[in-house]
């Protein structure tokens, strides 16, 4: 079965908007965009090796000092090296040993200038995550990550599917067509007990691959928008 990454480089835009407090006076609106190359390294039977190259970062609050430490914690994930399945589900972090040893050091020189409660719980938050790979995983495949990208949509449906989002909740993810594109739909079947008031998504996908992609998601006074765009 050809994937649709193989024999290709792809480079992606991938961007999560953070609304705070959207209906009031207060709100305000952070922005987080990344452009991460992703190439084919090989497979082994039914999986696929791919290397994902984050080579540029754009983040509307890296003027002030937490945007600033978001920004450079958000480098220790700027190279993965993934083993994905045919559907396109991460099932490996190849080079997990490198991003431990480049934590700790990373976590040393941050702690020369950063310190209080909230920088020790982040730290502690990362150190959790890297400890065991199934939680790199899970990380990994959040919307805020790669999640639009690397979730089980690789490629395009044919049938209405339900399976469990990384929010928690089962969505229903119905196929349509729009001229040459196949346009995946994705709603929630009963958001309130994953605290979640609002989930919706799409994604496009043209000649078999993703083109384009969207999540958005409003919980606990906050709307989060997800895109992901094929850019080259």
């Amino acid at each position: 079965m050809e994937h649709p990454l193989k024999n290709f480089s792809k480079t992606y835009r991938l961007e999560t908007v953070v609304v705070s407090n959207p209906d009031t006076s207060y709100r305000t609106e952070k922005s987080y965009v990344r452009i991460a190359e992703v190439y084919y390294l090989g497979n082994e039977k039914e999986y696929f090796k791919y290397h994902v190259l984050v080579v540029d970062f754009n983040f509307s609050n890296d003027d002030n000092a937490i945007g600033k430490f978001l920004k450079q914690i958000s480098y220790l994930f700027d190279e993965l090296e993934l083993t994905v399945d045919q559907d396109g589900n991460i099932t490996g972090i190849n080079n997990i040993d490198f991003l431990r040893l480049r934590w700790m050091k990373l976590a040393a020189k941050l702690s020369e200038n950063h310190e209080g409660e909230a920088i020790d719980h982040y730290f502690s938050q990362i150190s959790f995550v890297l400890e065991e790979e199934s939680r790199l995983i899970d990380f990994l495949g959040g919307y805020n990550m790669f999640g639009l990208l690397f979730n089980g949509l690789l490629q395009p449906l044919d049938t209405k599917i339900k399976r469990l989002s990384s929010e928690g909740l089962t969505e229903t993810i119905t196929p349509g067509k729009d001229g040459d594109k196949i346009i995946l739909t994705t709603v929630a079947e009963d958001p309130e007990p994953a605290g979640i008031d609002h989930f919706r998504g799409l994604y496009v996908f043209r000649e078999g691959h993703n083109e384009e992609g969207f999540m958005e998601i409003m919980k606990n006074h906050t709307h989060l928008k997800h895109s992901l765009l094929w850019i080259g």
